[in-house]
């Protein structure tokens, strides 16, 4: 039986730390992701999960089920990411690419060589996303990879849906020339 975070919800309103422990043992992979893709340090990253996690159960009550818990959460995680960033008083910065991996899919029953491939793509398109700005990062990390909807990310980030659509557009043309890039010095490093 899979427990959903409604009921999780329910159970830590009532006062069961067993269940918020279970909350944030869902979630917590994508909190600290989503602030390190928004901080760039491994060390304000793992503060600003505890931070967030903390307004969770702070503002537990307050979430009104009209959307997604997970987007609620990651409202709440992106913005009390961004105050971090404007008290820090330096700019928000991309990844460094060793300190952020990207999940690559188990895929156990192909071949080595093709799971060699698919890390050799996975590292060249994590390259590139840490290339953009840190927002269109941000949006495109939501949208490809936490698979967040338009709506969802606008909701999170406070953009409009229009912004999100233009970033995600600028944004696959930005990593389409930047992956051509890499592509193409790789091609002549092998000539």
């Amino acid at each position: 039986m899979v427990i959903t975070d409604e009921h999780l919800i329910q159970r830590t309103l009532a006062g069961s730390q067993a269940a918020f422990g279970q909350l944030i043992a869902r979630y917590q992979d994508f909190v600290f992701s989503l602030c390190m893709r928004v901080l760039g340090s491994r060390e304000e990253a793992e503060e600003t999960a505890q931070d967030a996690f903390l307004k969770v159960y702070h503002n537990l009550s307050t979430f009104k089920q009209e959307s997604r818990f997970s987007t609620w959460l990651y409202t709440l995680t992106y913005r009390t990411a961004l105050d971090r960033a404007r008290l820090r008083k330096r700019p928000v910065q991309a990844l460094e690419t060793d300190e952020y991996v990207l999940q690559v899919e188990d895929k156990s029953t192909a071949a080595p060589d093709a799971n060699l491939h698919q890390a050799d793509l996975q590292d060249q398109l994590e390259h590139a996303i840490n290339q953009l700005k840190p927002d269109a990062a941000s949006v495109v990390s939501l949208y490809y990879l936490q698979e967040q909807s338009v709506k969802e990310i606008a909701e999170v980030t406070g953009l409009t849906e229009t912004n999100v659509k233009t970033k995600l557009f600028r944004s696959r043309e930005a990593l389409r020339d930047l992956l051509r890039q890499s592509l193409q010095q790789e091609a002549r490093q092998m000539i």
